[in-house]
């Protein structure tokens, strides 16, 4: 897979987005991961002199086809289940009209990379509202799910 000059603009769109959506500066982001705001702010105003190093980009197109974390491949580790604990915590915090609200809402373009949505996931919290909260069937809890972590608050 060639990577295109637009791609690379792409990332650089998504990147600043992202970063914006969780109310961070350059700097801040810089400190919270450890990459250089120099680093940062080259990569969000994408030059053709910019391009990511191909160690890079061979690492997420080899995780996309094993569909495995570019991390696993790294240091093999899999911190997705940190993201998975708090999704866990939060959706079983919701009350019968937040999840109400969440399932009613339309799904938008979020990439949910993080999300394992697994049969044990779905039926853990499948359990846990009809034990705490709400009433329902299984597909509607998964529905549930997906369109909270879309609309999720940050």
């Amino acid at each position: 897979m060639r990577v295109t000059k637009k791609d690379l603009h792409d990332f650089s769109i998504r990147l600043k987005k992202a970063r914006e959506d969780f109310k961070y500066t350059q700097k801040q982001l810089a400190e919270i991961s450890g990459v250089n705001i120099k680093t940062i702010k080259r990569l969000e105003n994408f030059e053709k002199k910019d391009n990511p190093s191909p160690l890079a980009l061979n690492l997420l197109f080899l995780s996309q086809a094993l569909d495995v974390t570019p991390e696993y491949l790294l240091l093999g580790e899999d911190n997705m289940n940190i993201y998975m604990k708090k999704l866990e915590s939060e959706l079983k915090a919701l009350t019968i009209d937040e999840i109400r609200h969440y399932h009613r809402q339309n799904l938008t373009d979020k990439v949910l990379s993080h999300l394992k949505l697994t049969d044990t996931f779905i039926k853990e919290i499948w359990q846990y509202w009809n034990e705490h909260t709400i009433v329902c069937r299984r597909p509607y809890v998964q529905d549930a799910i997906i369109r909270y972590c879309h609309n999720r608050p940050r």
